[in-house]
């Protein structure tokens, strides 16, 4: 070979050595960040707050303490309702945390009072995301059971590893010709959000993923290369997936229909039937115990008759074609781009929108690219197999979860996470097939830059904000806050000495519709320890007095979003908390708004709200205004200075009184404490009854009218005393409060209109019966 030659040759060896290389640097490097990422998010979630998480420990702590399994023993039993779970993860965890000593009281299960349901709110609603009352030096404690928590934790973020790594290895053999594939899907699941967060929480989800990916890639070596050692590999691999999670079973089912699908006319049917013995004694061996156990214990093997008599959200009936939609768009919700926490903490609307475009996107590039594909089927049969074991994993997982939401209800989007590893493989295949074009896999790439960016912003932006409301000082209270400086004292403490202060609010928006929501900012400041966790209330009411009005809204919650139980506040320092609180809609439109705040303890009802220094407890902020406004018009009944004008009324009589309706519209900005006076009069025009008061009984005052506002109103005259039958005439006008000055009145001509009184009509009052 002269030199030319041998330089074309290592020309052509190197790249491959150097591809591999490249490879091996990737891997671990991705391995770096996504542990990093990881342990970022173990910080930021508070121990037992995601979901299930302490159901889960307690299983952990249950065997560590008694070296045994929780048996369910009648629906009363005491024991996590996690019990029913397959028991692999949960003996890894034991066995290394066994060397710990566990204290009877598992972490501090305070409950949260004010913790907030599902669904998830926006990310203005984060209030009150703990489950639980937490310490803030919980997240330094790494001693007893919380060090085990962690290790159960860092259990998980390393079989979330094997996950990632297991998808690249998956890849590599599906699609070998892309080098770079395989390491696309890789990242992919990795920087998957709700996986990192799902794998840094005390669950078996993580090892079920793990065990999944496992048994897929045993799966595919038998059908690239079958033989009796691959198929007692996966037998073995089966039977752990399956002890990792119930919900893998369906692994069985795949593996039958693959093995009846990879037929070869060189391997006799005994030999094949012969593999698939050995795999399934390989099942039974690993998991047939257990599941021989649950049918001795609960006459179910996958004891989920037993699941269903400790939780609380069993289904009394099959959903609706509605009840499915909603399945499915919460499950794709809280799977996707969902940051843990017990109820799920989501990201803004627009993210979601990014997402669904790429789903839509990448479901029709798969069907694109099976389209392709089809002309190639004879020549790739095997191709065409090894793509259809995970569309067929796909769709035993979509069934499993269709099954189990029959009958409990719990659309939770982590149920299909066993399906990843097949989910990121098609994703791959789609864009990054051999037959893909440039911008084709550019689009692959573009979204794994945009997961990656919401994996870290589910950390910094999401995550930690949710649970970690930052103490400040009094020169960093936000400089635009409307002052109030009510105290409020503790009904047990000394007297005279106040145990809060609101320093002041902001409320935006002032002017709202009905149906929305206000943006509230609330800053306290406590003055001296707290001897209870008291909380606070932020409650909106329609017109000037809540005494009087309707509840439009309402947030209750521990200090600090909840993140801050007030025996845990350091006196002296301040929490500024922003709630989003969405109004329902008011029989009362238009009316002003009011914000009554108040402090009370919610694990005592019979305590009275704390008294403060400020009088009344509430203070107008805002307003809704009149649903109908119109430009000035052609006709019109009378005209009040300084800028009313008197459209329109109706008169009825009813056993009640009379009844006056009035269409009013505001011309000019108006003072405040404009009041209304209704007029009875007899025939030689002497009062005989009225029905004086602010318009709107007070709901909405002159001084928040605008300009070109139609405000409508009902008043009522009581006959309270019988009046002679005969003729009487209604007159309407308007007069200053505080003076009892008549506003100036004028007739559709511009004269003044007597005594500033406007004739409404007469009407006859008939005989009393």
């Amino acid at each position: 070979m002269d030199n030319s030659a041998w330089l074309r040759e290592t020309q052509r060896a190197d790249p491959g050595m150097s591809a591999q290389k490249r490879e091996r640097i990737f891997l671990l490097s991705l391995s770096i960040c996504f542990l990093i990422l990881s342990f970022a998010y173990q910080l930021a979630l508070p121990l037992g707050e995601a979901p299930d998480e302490l159901s889960h420990f307690r299983v952990i702590a249950y065997l560590v303490r008694h070296r045994s399994w929780p048996v369910i023993r009648g629906q009363s039993a005491q024991v996590p309702h996690e019990s029913t779970q397959f028991p692999l993860y949960y003996v890894l965890s034991a066995i290394a945390t066994g060397w710990i000593r566990f204290d009877e009281q598992i972490i501090w299960e305070e409950p949260n009072p004010h913790h907030i349901g599902a669904p998830a709110p926006p990310p203005e609603a984060w209030a009150n995301r703990n489950f639980i009352v937490h310490h803030p030096g919980e997240i330094w404690n790494w001693e007893g059971e919380f060090l085990a928590f962690r290790i159960a934790r860092l259990l998980s973020s390393l079989a979330g590893l094997g996950a990632v790594l297991l998808v690249y290895r998956l890849v590599r053999r599906v699609v070998p010709e892309r080098r770079g594939a395989a390491m696309i899907a890789a990242a992919l699941m990795a920087f998957h959000p709700r996986w990192i967060s799902l794998a840094s929480s005390v669950s078996n989800d993580a090892l079920a993923v793990a065990g999944s990916a496992l048994a897929l890639n045993a799966i595919v070596d038998y059908m690239l290369r079958p033989s009796w050692k691959q198929a007692g590999w996966i037998g073995l691999t089966l039977g752990m997936a399956i002890l990792a999670k119930a919900s893998n079973i369906g692994l069985l089912l795949l593996w039958i229909l693959m093995w009846m699908a990879s037929t070869r006319s060189q391997r006799s049917w005994r030999v094949r039937g012969g593999e698939l013995v050995l795999s399934l004694l390989g099942v039974v061996l690993l998991s047939g115990g257990w599941l021989a156990r649950n049918f001795l214990l609960y006459r179910d093997p996958l004891a989920f008759r037993a699941h269903l008599t400790l939780i609380h959200w069993a289904r009394p009936e099959p959903p609706s074609w509605s009840d499915w939609i909603f399945i499915f768009l919460r499950a794709r919700e809280t799977a996707f781009l969902s940051f843990g926490a017990t109820e799920g903490i989501i990201a803004e609307r627009w993210v979601y929108a990014i997402w669904d475009l790429f789903l839509l996107a990448t479901g029709a590039q798969i069907l694109r690219q099976a389209w392709r594909f089809r002309s190639r089927w004879q020549l790739d049969r095997l191709r065409g197999l090894l793509l259809l074991v995970h569309a067929f994993w796909l769709g035993i997982v979509i069934l499993e979860f269709v099954a189990w939401n029959t009958r409990v209800e719990a659309g939770l989007g982590r149920l299909l996470f066993i399906a990843l590893p097949s989910f990121w493989l098609m994703v791959t295949w789609a864009w990054e097939g051999s037959s893909s074009a440039a911008w084709e896999r550019g689009v692959v790439r573009a979204w794994l830059i945009c997961t990656t960016m919401f994996s870290i912003l589910g950390f910094s932006r999401y995550l930690w904000p949710a649970f970690h409301q930052p103490l400040r000082t009094m020169e960093e209270v936000p400089a635009d806050l409307e002052r109030l400086g009510w105290t409020f004292e503790d009904l047990e403490g000394p007297p005279g000495q106040p145990l809060v202060r609101l320093i002041g609010f902001q409320v935006t928006p002032r002017r709202l519709m009905p149906g929305q929501a206000v943006r509230l900012t609330a800053c306290w400041e406590l003055l001296r320890p707290a001897p209870r966790n008291y909380s606070f209330t932020y409650q909106i009411w329609s017109g000037p007095d809540p005494t009087r009005g309707e509840r439009l809204g309402q947030v209750d919650s521990y200090p600090g979003m909840g993140s801050w139980p007030m025996r845990f506040w350091p006196p002296g320092s301040v929490i500024c908390d922003t709630y989003r609180i969405s109004l329902s809609s008011s029989r009362n439109v238009p009316t002003i708004l009011s914000l009554l705040i108040g402090v009370y303890d919610r694990s005592h009802p019979d305590l009275p709200q704390l008294p403060h220094s400020g009088g009344e407890n509430w203070f107008s902020f805002g307003k809704i205004p009149p649903l109908s406004s119109a430009p000035e018009p052609r006709s019109w009944e009378a005209r009040f200075e300084p800028g009313i004008l008197l459209l329109a009324h109706n008169i009825r009589i009813s056993d009640r009184g009379i009844s006056v309706h009035l269409w009013w519209k505001a011309t000019a900005h108006l003072p405040p404490g404009l009041h209304v006076f209704l007029h009875l009069l007899d025939s030689e025009g002497r009062w005989m009854a009225g029905g004086d008061g602010p318009p709107r009984d007070g709901a909405y005052p002159t001084g928040w009218w605008e300009p070109g506002e139609i405000v409508e109103e009902e008043r009522w005259i009581d006959l309270k005393q019988l009046l002679p039958p005969g003729a009487y005439r209604v007159h309407v006008g308007w007069y200053h409060l505080e003076t009892g000055e008549r506003l100036p009145a004028f007739d559709a001509t511009g004269k003044p209109i007597p005594d500033f009184s406007v004739p409404l009509g007469e009407l006859q009052l008939p005989q009393a019966p």
